[in-house]
């Protein structure tokens, strides 16, 4: 009787043993399952966050590369225009390659009107697409006389005057000297940036010598 008794209680501790091992071995897989979804879940999340952080990098680059661009804008469109203005090729110093010149010059800028006077006021040549170059050739000679107001007997004279109308249109008269003689080139353009007070100076060394030669 008392082998039997050890027999059936080795056999119930075994099995209580072989129960816990079993169970504990449920518990294990059951955890590593667990770890193992938490893992995937969180490289998931990684990789989630990897790529917003490379889409928000690329549109940090973006948006400083069009800020970037948009502030360089004026002074790109400016340093073009005085590269386009200085490879204008001139005539033999007539009226009409006056007139052609102009034409160029208001082409390279964008300008409607485009306009060469003397400092009473008369016209000395106009772009062909001109809106009414005897009045803005007026206006030149009263920027002139202005600027002379402003200087004075002791201070220098100014070279350009810029003038921004209610319409946005930008007004730009440059002042310099042909054989003595004070003339005036004077640009008018929509205020697109473009325009500063020296834009026209690279045309300047052409129209001069078509002035003396047609003189």
């Amino acid at each position: 009787m008392t082998a039997i008794a050890l027999i059936i209680g080795l056999a119930a501790a075994f099995l209580l043993l072989t129960a816990g091992y079993l169970y504990g071995v449920k518990r294990g897989v059951a955890a590593r399952e667990s770890l193992r979804a938490q893992t995937t879940q969180l490289a998931r999340e990684i990789e989630v966050l990897r790529e917003d952080s490379l889409r928000l990098s690329d549109e940090r680059q973006q948006s400083l590369r069009l800020t970037i661009e948009k502030a360089l804008s004026p002074i790109v469109k400016r340093e073009q225009l005085s590269l386009d203005l200085s490879q204008l090729k001139a005539g033999a110093g007539e009226r009409r390659d006056l007139t052609f010149l102009l034409d160029r010059i208001a082409e390279a800028g964008n300008f409607s009107t485009v306009v060469l006077s003397d400092a009473d006021g008369l016209p000395l040549a106009a772009n062909a697409a001109a809106d009414h170059p005897e009045r803005l050739a007026v206006s030149a000679s009263m920027m002139l006389l202005m600027s002379d107001r402003v200087s004075g007997d002791d201070q220098p004279r100014p070279l350009s005057i810029m003038i921004q109308d209610e319409a946005n249109r930008v007004t730009l008269c440059r002042v310099f000297e042909v054989q003595g003689q004070r003339v005036t080139l004077t640009a008018v353009a929509a205020g697109d940036g473009r325009l500063s007070p020296t834009a026209l100076d690279p045309a300047l060394v052409k129209v001069s010598g078509m002035l003396a030669n047609a003189a």
